[in-house]
């Protein structure tokens, strides 16, 4: 068994996951009641033991071997977007991930719309917040057109450089539906206090006055 034969297969698993958490985001384009509900269909699948197992050890197993894989590689070309596209999304998936699920199991708090776009809302958090999410949606496309680069047929290889611009179409898209720039969203309550606890200072929420 290969090493890039588990950095694969882990990625099936965890590209089945990332695939359908930015199409349910992107159904937030629509409202947030269709943002719920398209949440709703998917979360059975991930959101028990069994699930939430698999999805951790398909991050950790994907980490792993991406690490491990950094150094049969030179950093040039194709090879340094994928390498500093993985090791981006490796940075996200642990940060994001162990904060829903802290949320999730510790704070009791739902990681539905309103606690994702909580982070978007609030001055001057917004901004940071605005370019990590930017990034790791751009970086999952990065990494998906070196692959394609690099595995797929010939004929399918100029793909690869549309790939990134569909990725930050895609980030743009999400982030801005998410920092209210389509429809107002006024944080809850219980995620205001939620960012007030973590972050010490939220700020204001403009659409919130």
């Amino acid at each position: 068994m290969s090493l890039k034969w588990i950095h694969r297969c882990s990625a099936v698993v965890l590209g089945a996951f990332i695939l359908s958490h930015l199409t349910v985001h992107l159904f937030a384009l629509g409202g947030a009641d269709a943002h719920a509900e398209a949440l709703s269909r998917v979360q059975g699948v991930y959101r028990n033991p069994a699930g939430e197992s698999l999805l951790v050890i398909a991050i950790l197993v994907q980490i792993a071997s991406g690490c491990l894989r950094l150094k049969a590689k030179p950093w040039r070309g194709w090879s340094l977007a994928q390498a500093v596209s993985g090791v981006y999304l490796a940075a996200f998936l642990v940060l994001h991930t162990s904060a829903a699920l802290l949320t999730q199991k510790v704070r009791g708090l739902e990681t539905d719309f309103l606690w994702a776009a909580g982070s978007l809302a609030f001055s001057p958090i917004k901004f940071g917040f605005a370019v990590y999410y930017f990034l790791a949606v751009l970086a999952v496309f990065v990494h998906l057109a070196a692959a394609i680069r690099f595995a797929a047929p010939r004929v399918l290889r100029p793909l690869a450089w549309a790939t990134p611009v569909a990725g930050a179409a895609v980030a743009a898209a999400i982030v801005a539906v998410f920092a209210g720039a389509f429809y107002p969203i006024v944080p809850s309550d219980e995620v205001a206090a939620y960012y007030v606890d973590y972050f010490g200072w939220a700020g204001v929420s403009p659409q919130a006055e």
